[in-house]
């Protein structure tokens, strides 16, 4: 492939990367606001008892719908468009749904019994199963707006909205979770009304769609997945339970308020890593690199398409993510600060700086699991996410009780690094995908040039307060944004801002 028609090809698959990020980047904010909010509103109107126990069962609830979802997005994501018919689709979404909601009830029944503290929320679980696998289908026809309406916008704003009510009328602990889980509840009703509207359309496979995809097939490809999906949110949410356990609840809301800021960056990561899934489908599936029920690919295909798309959402996810990590790391104080006296300490300060630096690795390793998982190595991905998790649970059981939360913070960054490096260099050796070295040198200088050294330099000369950490933050970020805005195309920020603009049509083939 020639230089000009390489850059064609990758400009029209980034444009559309570009316009579902923007839209569920959009959307990835309201959602983050909204949490935020929320857990505001939780820990300045209750003891810090009680928000503790309310964050150890919204954690078990998020581990078990993890559970209940059996991998199913990405098996949906890999072989919906490569079916040949809408019959198809409708046959996948059967064989994916029945286990699903059966796996949901059976755990929310167990998780009643064992959890107490978890018991008002476990109702909501089968509508939040549905929900996910009815937004997981219409993603994989490469459709966002329906995820970021619902998912992002729509359910945290429903949520915030009944917690606060909750607060303000019963105050209790059973009231909150409730009204927590009840977001769900409309979530899944708004789910399987778009879901059905998007059933109702005419398929648009991919060049060389197949046949049906048998259930045995399926299931091959994404039980491997299920069980990464359990691991990887445990590595998310288990060490709030195991801090709870170990310690107290009112430690695990504290390690709770210090890490929340995690998620901010995550969603704006997840706003491209979710887009670019398919568009890694649409390329290997135009190269033959992998085929639809083995884990071992082809050996041919468009690396230098591949490595392109890569490299360049890689970039989008520093410039997008790192800034939020930076502007903690700078002034930690600052952002805990917001949740009162209680949560600002040596040890929250010390949790909330660890978890930066490790947002930060992770973030620069790119989309790595994605494209293991659409390179048909589900297998690898689930190994990659064990080895990770014990690490995780075996360093927190021993950190946790002689350093306390700042151990959990370590245990967690270690965990999160150690994977990110087995599919990188998986993806290397299987492959032969190119790190954008450049890509990842260049994007990351702009933030720390621009948020961490000025920020850090007001922090170290006035010891910022919540209010003036907010202002300068965004002060930096005017300076952040104007300098990138210079430095556009050797960034690609012009391909992002040409996709929001609508240039370049959508296709489905490569």
């Amino acid at each position: 492939m020639n230089h000009p028609e390489l850059a064609e090809r990758s400009h029209v698959h980034l444009r559309a990367v570009a316009r579902g990020s923007a839209g569920t980047l959009l959307g990835a904010v309201v959602s983050t606001v909204a949490g935020f909010a929320l857990v505001l509103v939780v820990t300045r109107s209750v003891s810090t008892e009680t928000a503790g126990r309310f964050f150890t069962a919204s954690a078990v609830f998020l581990i078990a719908l993890a559970v209940s979802g059996l991998g199913t997005d990405t098996g949906l994501a890999r072989f919906v468009l490569r079916t040949g018919s809408r019959g198809a689709v409708r046959a996948l979404v059967r064989t994916a749904s029945v286990p699903v909601v059966v796996v949901a009830l059976a755990i929310a029944a167990v998780v009643a019994v064992v959890s107490p503290d978890a018991r008002w929320l476990v109702w909501a679980l089968p509508l939040a199963a549905l929900s996910d696998l009815a937004l997981a289908v219409i993603r994989a026809h490469a459709l966002f707006r329906a995820t970021v309406l619902i998912d992002r916008v729509a359910r945290p704003a429903i949520q915030l909205l009944l917690v606060t009510l909750a607060v303000a009328t019963a105050g209790s602990g059973a009231a909150i979770a409730t009204a927590w889980a009840a977001g769900y509840a409309a979530s899944a009703l708004l789910s399987l009304r778009a879901l059905r509207r998007v059933l109702a359309r005419p398929p648009v496979p991919l060049d060389g769609a197949g046949d049906d995809v048998a259930p045995r097939v399926f299931w091959r490809f994404t039980w491997p997945r299920a069980a990464a999906r359990v691991a990887q949110i445990a590595i998310q949410k288990s060490d709030i339970v195991i801090v709870a356990w170990l310690l107290s609840p009112a430690d695990a809301a504290l390690y709770a308020v210090a890490t929340r800021f995690v998620v901010f960056g995550q969603l704006a990561n997840q706003a491209v890593s979710t887009v670019v899934q398919p568009r890694f489908t649409m390329i290997l599936a135009g190269s033959g690199e992998s085929g639809a029920s083995d884990e071992s690919g082809g050996s041919g295909g468009d690396r230098a398409l591949l490595d392109r798309v890569f490299a360049v959402t890689t970039g989008w996810s520093i410039l997008s993510a790192w800034p939020i990590y930076l502007c903690v790391a700078a002034a930690p104080a600052g952002y805990l600060g917001w949740f009162g006296d209680g949560y600002d300490s040596v040890e929250s300060r010390a949790v909330a700086v660890v978890m930066c630096c490790g947002m930060l690795a992770a973030v620069a390793s790119g989309p790595v699991d994605t494209l293991l998982l659409m390179t048909g190595r589900s297998g690898r991905s689930l190994a990659n996410t064990l080895v990770a998790l014990a690490i995780d649970v075996a360093l927190c059981l021993v950190l946790v009780p002689r350093v306390g939360i700042a151990g959990a913070a370590v245990a967690w960054v270690v965990a999160v690094v150690v994977r990110c490096i087995l599919a990188t260099v998986q993806l290397r050796a299987d492959i032969g995908l190119a790190l954008p070295v450049r890509t990842l040198l260049g994007a990351a200088a702009l933030p720390v040039g621009c948020i961490l050294l000025p920020l850090g330099a007001l922090q170290f000369a006035f010891d910022l307060a919540p209010v003036t950490w907010l202002l300068s933050s965004g002060l930096v970020g005017a300076g952040y944004l104007a300098v990138a805005w210079r430095l556009r195309e050797p960034l690609a920020i012009d391909l992002f801002v040409a996709g929001l603009r609508g240039h370049g049509k959508q296709v489905v083939t490569t």
